[in-house]
């Protein structure tokens, strides 16, 4: 029965959209030309509708969102692209020098040739010799000749695939814009319908097979809206709750399906077909969904079925206020990086007390995957957080400064956080805040890395975005980062590899803003880690880190927390479920003043 529900509500949707492409406006006409031969009521048909504009809605951010990261790739690739050219117009003027010298040393050679030739006897070992010296030069000049040919035939190779790179990027882009301002929609998904045409390969063992799956894929799902003045919160789902616990769910069906309907009754003289669901139970917000059964708010029902059977989830219009930040027994940072989460619990005096690592991979996994290993952190720093009684100090979303920053530090890195994650990330945070009673601040997180590596990272044995998410979080306690005194005016700062730099502090001036200070080490920082990594001749390789699911997290949300051995990018981790706490103790020279101190 649910099959059938699901097929025609489905059909609506899939009718309306091709409506709306076909240039139709939702109008009155529209909808009664419509649901009548449906066998639905006009009710059904607006709740279809707004599932689609909903489901379109989705496409469309998640478009833009795609849009935005292959802005940033278009414009990294344009760079890379721009320092090629470069690097071929050197080499190729490099080549011209070359061929020039040959060229000059053939002549000098012939020269010396007719030279030796007319030497006499005293004179004929100096001509000799001078003859072996032009022609070493000359063998050692077409060398560098042929060197330099390959050379500028790799980098035109290389330039042409980064061309050919940006081409696509390019296109894809303008797909995405596309796809943004007109969503479109495929009913079962792009991939099960290209699946048609490799059935052995994707596992259909023949095109009925196929048909078959494409049929149930695209009537999988369907959501009947609550309406507050209904019973039970809904028209057409209404949940009641026995006396034991469990709820009871009476669905009316739709005119096309009432053949299917276990029992009957009159209602305001019309004939209404129904099915009853008895015993159901939830497994997350019971008395959520009493109270707003109690209270007669909207009850709104989804069903959706899985490769097991249909699942029932009820959403329900719960309002909560959120709290107001209260540092006197401290804060909790938040550094939200690729791979991973770092947070840094702080006292009331802005000294550290204890850091976590979160493991948080989004990176080459499905989007309900990720969302799962997202929310899960969430989660965890939430209830971190209501634990120690103190406020979450998260970085206000910018997308396009956190992908820069992460670019700077690793590339390889910066690729593997993107905007979906990004903001999935504060949506989940914010939402795992409210509901634990938790506040949450948001702050700007200008220098917070640089302020960390300089000022934090040594001192208390931080890796860079532990330093970073405590800086963050003495941000918000109204702490001013000021630079380090030193005795020498340097001071010596680790980079992401395993060695450090040593940089040359600002002279400090009082008339302007503390910023623009860190911003001036922050770019001397970069030039000096870039050539220090260049000298070494390392690269980092980027940790392999896998996320805590919930079965595996201990009691109290800390599951996410590392501890053990150094990673040369991220620092310290280890197995997930532990902490470490941080001595207060100085270590090294010139990185700062004590962090509970106003300075």
């Amino acid at each position: 029965m649910l099959c059938e529900y699901a097929s025609v509500m489905a059909g609506a949707e899939r009718l309306l959209l091709a409506r709306l492409k076909a240039g139709r406006v939702w109008t009155g006409d529209l909808k009664v030309s419509f649901y009548q031969p449906l066998g639905l009521s006009a009710t059904h048909l607006d709740m279809a509708y707004r599932q689609l504009m909903a489901k379109l809605s989705s496409v469309a951010e998640l478009a833009g969102e795609r849009a935005k990261d292959l802005a940033q790739k278009i414009g990294s690739k344009t760079t890379d692209i721009a320092r090629k050219r470069k690097q071929l117009r050197r080499a190729a003027l490099s080549l011209a020098k070359a061929r020039q010298a040959t060229a000059s040393l053939e002549s000098r050679i012939g020269k010396q040739r007719l030279a030796l030739a007319a030497a006499g006897d005293k004179t004929r070992d100096d001509q000799l010799f001078v003859l072996k010296h032009l022609l070493g030069q000359y063998h050692a000049s077409v060398a560098a000749t042929v060197s330099l040919r390959k050379q500028i035939t790799s980098r035109r190779f290389g330039l042409h695939q980064h061309q050919r790179r940006l081409a696509i990027l390019e296109c894809k882009r303008a797909k995405a814009e596309e796809q943004a301002k007109d969503p479109s929609l495929c009913f079962g998904s792009s991939k099960l319908f290209r699946a048609q045409f490799q059935l052995e390969a994707n596992g259909q063992e023949d095109l009925a097979t196929w048909r078959e799956d494409w049929r149930a894929s695209r009537s999988s799902q369907f959501t009947l809206d609550g309406n507050s003045s209904k019973e039970g919160g809904n028209q057409f789902a209404r949940l009641r709750r026995r006396a034991d616990g469990l709820f009871d769910l009476e669905l009316r069906l739709p005119k096309a399906i009432t053949h299917l309907a276990t029992r009957t009754f009159k209602s305001a003289g019309h004939d209404i077909a129904c099915i009853d669901l008895r015993g159901l139970s939830f497994n997350h917000g019971d008395a959520v969904i009493r109270q707003a059964l109690e209270s007669g708010r909207p009850v709104t029902v989804k069903f959706r079925r899985d490769k097991k059977s249909w699942k029932l989830s009820v959403s329900v219009d719960h309002a909560m206020e959120a709290k107001a930040a209260d540092f006197a027994g401290g804060a909790l940072g938040v550094d939200l990086n690729a791979g991973h989460v770092s947070a840094a619990l702080l006292d009331a005096s802005g000294n550290p007390v204890e850091v976590f690592d979160f493991p948080c991979v989004s990176y080459g996994r499905t989007a309900d995957r990720a969302k799962d290993a997202i929310r899960n952190v969430a989660a965890d720093i939430a209830a971190l957080a209501a634990r120690h009684g103190v406020p979450v100090v998260a970085e206000r979303l910018d997308f396009a400064r956190k992908k820069k920053d992460l670019k700077a530090s690793d590339p390889r890195y910066a690729r593997m956080l993107s905007s979906f994650a990004y903001s999935a990330f504060g949506q989940a945070l914010a939402s795992a805040c409210l509901r634990r009673g938790v506040a949450l601040v948001r702050v700007n997180p200008a220098y917070t890395s640089i302020i960390g590596r300089v000022k934090f990272a040594r001192r208390y044995g931080l890796s860079v975005h532990e330093a970073a998410s405590f800086t963050i979080a003495r941000r918000a306690m109204g702490y001013s980062e000021r630079l380090p005194r030193s005795s020498d005016g340097t001071v010596t700062v680790p980079t992401n590899g395993c060695v450090h730099v040593t940089l040359d502090l600002p002279v400090r001036n009082g008339s302007r803003h503390v910023w623009s200070q860190w911003n001036g080490l922050n770019k001397e920082y970069h030039k000096k880690a870039l050539a220090a990594l260049r000298s070494s001749g390392r690269r980092s390789r980027p940790a392999r880190t896998t996320s805590v699911t919930s079965g595996g997290r201990p009691p109290g949300g800390a599951g996410g927390t590392l501890a053990g051995g150094v990673d040369p990018l991220h620092g310290h981790t280890a197995e997930a479920g532990r902490s470490r706490r941080k001595s207060l103790q100085s270590s090294g020279q010139g990185v700062g003043r004590m962090p509970g101190i106003h300075s």
